[in-house]
């Protein structure tokens, strides 16, 4: 019996309800209480079963479009906040307080990874110094050369898979 229960709720009018309670700000674990079934059980269902993902759907774009004529509202009405909030969302090239583009940060990042590789072939240099008991710099590059050729035979550098702190 509970296998078929989703049948019920493939119907019309309880598909308005799916529409109503998402339209209404209920979270998907809310939805599947008010079912009477569990936040996996709507998973599933809204994976198999397009009317009941659908539905919720346009119950939450329902609920933006009506938020955001609320905040339009409030914007042209005078509220300096409304206003500062919309033209931040809907005029991002203007009004966006970030003052990187997305390619800068891409390049900043870079940068930090590279500055993390030199700090890190520096404090190698160090080690292989310490241990040879000299700071003979032509030899220290000899065996960081060496390293690095067989660092790269064995696959890719790790620095440049790690994430910036």
């Amino acid at each position: 019996m509970a296998r078929a229960m989703y049948k019920e709720w493939l119907d019309k009018g309880k598909l308005e309800l799916l529409k109503g309670w998402k339209r209404d700000g209920l979270t998907d674990a809310q939805i599947a209480h008010n079912m009477g079934i569990s936040i996996n059980t709507l998973n599933k269902w809204k994976r198999e079963h397009v009317q009941i993902r659908q539905a919720l759907k346009i119950g939450r774009e329902e609920i933006n479009i009506i938020v955001e004529n609320a905040l339009l509202k409030k914007a042209l009405s005078g509220n300096t906040t409304a206003m500062i909030f919309f033209l931040k969302n809907s005029w991002r090239d203007k009004y966006n307080d970030s003052q990187l583009s997305k390619e800068e940060r891409e390049l900043v990042l870079a940068k930090i990874r590279s500055t993390k590789a030199d700090a890190r072939i520096k404090e190698a240099k160090a080690v292989v110094a310490e241990r040879l008991g000299t700071e003979d710099n032509e030899q220290l590059d000899q065996v960081l050369d060496k390293l690095i050729k067989e660092a790269g035979k064995g696959g890719t550098d790790k620095s440049t898979n790690e994430e910036t702190d």
